[in-house]
């Protein structure tokens, strides 16, 4: 089975439900399988062939789901890019995956268009705005145009199905091949888990370019028929207008959200009673949030806490609610079909109760980074992806995430490179020595956090370094703190010390 065969059962069972409901339109699933095949028809024409990378810069939209299920239908590689970056971190992406096709909308469709012109062979641009800027065409009128294509490519299980970009500790992002199978495999672990069902309602906030909004909640509802509520940008008002508009009966979100939501949006204002399922998932979700979202959504029943990687689906292991106030800070079993072992820099298996990085090996492990072999085998050894986390199992067989070994600091759900902000940070004249790690932070569970040596001469404060890095990285990846030092310790000859640096600002209230 290939993914592009969810949308036929999805149809063929429920033709007249609606699927999609966006801030703009509403389409039964007939209406949304008819809009896909005719832009597969526009696509066909176009030369959009098997293995072609077909790229979207947007924010959450069903036409961006068009584009994913059009292109991969036609054996095509969806390529879906964070619209939250700078240009020359769009640049390098774009140069990278070269795709035929590149669909954005009126948010994005500026910044496209000007990257898009510095990659050759890039000649197709779309856009869903009613009014494109120079070298787009309008995305509405190019379906319309094109009768339903109804032949599907012949699709293997392996194919390559999604080209995913994620931040890497090299500092350029790597770009994660998911398979059919891989997608496939994840789709059924997350039905089968959070018992989902076709007659739920779910509310789509986390942005589609990520593999959990994609695969773990959008692709795994299509598969159940189920109605999925998008929103273009996470709004905690509007967010609740929706549920109660639409009695929304899943909301999946990561710590941040919901903590910003419940903030924002007193209970007593608001029905939440529809909402059954929670589920959150991108860092630790902290027990007195769990708390106070069982509070705030009283007929859940607990909140699924979900582990996962890119370049494993995502998902890898889950907490069930109905454990979610029975272990803490835990994130549960791993899922069925996965396998996780623990081991020591050794490679050997650690024992219950002992730390050790998570290894993954299943059907859902991508099939590589795109056009990196060398990193690829470097992740994958003996079919075992290494995923540079640090976890341990308890005596009932439950997985605690203890730290991440890879040098990679979450904040609001995004991954940040440390390497890569670094990077930026070097090509000032007044850098002689930069640190990047992760710090708390009630809201976005870390911050990006920097530590600088001037180099001699030099005189620059952190707003002025903030500002420098403000063109060539986008606003998250910006250290929100950033302490200059005279000095920082070091493990080795010219290494810096991170773990001391940190125990170093912390003692000078670096929060």
């Amino acid at each position: 089975m290939d993914i592009g065969s969810l949308l036929d059962i999805a149809n063929d069972r429920f033709p007249g439900k609606t699927a999609i409901i966006s801030e703009d339109n509403r389409y039964t699933y007939r209406q949304f399988k008819d809009r896909i095949q005719c832009l597969m028809g526009g696509l066909s024409t176009l030369g959009v062939k098997k293995g072609d990378r077909v790229a979207a810069l947007m924010w959450n939209s069903p036409e961006m789901m068009e584009v994913y299920l059009a292109a991969i239908r036609l054996g095509a590689v969806f390529t879906p890019l964070n619209y939250r970056l700078k240009l020359p971190e769009l640049l390098y992406l774009l140069k990278n995956a070269a795709p035929k096709v590149l669909v954005s909308d009126e948010q994005c469709q500026h910044l496209a268009g000007e990257a898009a012109a510095q990659v050759d062979d890039l000649g197709h641009l779309f856009t869903t705005a009613t009014r494109p800027a120079d070298g787009f065409k309008r995305y509405e009128n190019f379906l319309s145009a094109h009768e339903p294509f109804d032949l599907k490519a012949s699709i293997k299980a392996d194919d390559p199905c999604q080209l995913l970009y994620t931040s890497g500790t090299t500092g350029r992002p790597k770009g994660v091949v998911l398979s059919h199978e891989n997608v496939i495999w994840n789709t059924f672990n997350m039905i089968h888990i959070r018992h989902d069902r076709p007659q739920d309602v779910s509310l789509l906030i986390g942005p589609l370019f990520h593999a959990a909004a994609l695969n773990s909640h959008f692709t795994a509802r299509l598969a159940l028929g189920a109605t999925q509520v998008f929103m273009k940008k996470f709004d905690p008002e509007r967010l609740m207008a929706a549920i109660q508009q639409e009695n929304v009966t899943a909301l999946p979100a990561n710590p941040t959200a919901f903590i910003m939501l419940m903030e924002h949006c007193p209970p007593d204002r608001y029905r939440t009673t529809s909402v059954t399922t929670l589920s959150s998932g991108s860092d630790k979700l902290p027990d007195q949030v769990k708390r106070d979202l069982l509070d705030y959504f009283p007929q859940a029943k607990g909140v699924y806490d979900v582990y996962g990687i890119t370049e494993c689906g995502p998902c890898i292991s889950c907490l069930s609610a109905d454990d979610s106030m029975r272990k803490t800070a835990c994130v549960g079993f791993p899922l069925p079909f996965v396998q996780v072992q623990l081991v020591d820099e050794k490679d050997n298996p650690v024992p219950t109760g002992r730390t050790g990085e998570v290894l993954v090996k299943g059907p859902n492990v991508m099939n590589g980074y795109y056009q990196k072999p060398v990193q690829t085998a470097e992740a994958i050894k003996n079919d075992w992806f290494y995923s540079g986390d640090l976890g341990r199992f308890d005596e009932d067989g439950y997985l605690y995430l203890i730290d991440r070994k890879k040098d990679i600091v979450v904040s609001g759900g995004e991954n940040v490179s440390a390497r890569e902000v670094e990077e930026a940070l070097y090509t000032h004249s007044a850098i002689s020595k930069a640190a990047v790690f992760g710090t708390p932070h009630p809201k976005w569970g870390e911050q990006v956090t920097a530590a600088v040596v001037l180099a001699k001469g030099h005189d620059i404060n952190a707003g002025q370094l903030q500002d420098y890095l403000r063109p060539s990285l986008a606003g998250y990846k910006i250290p929100r703190r950033i302490r200059i030092l005279e000095s920082m310790p070091e493990s080795g000859p010219g290494k810096i010390n991170k773990i001391r640096l940190k125990e170093v600002l912390v003692s000078i209230n670096v929060k």
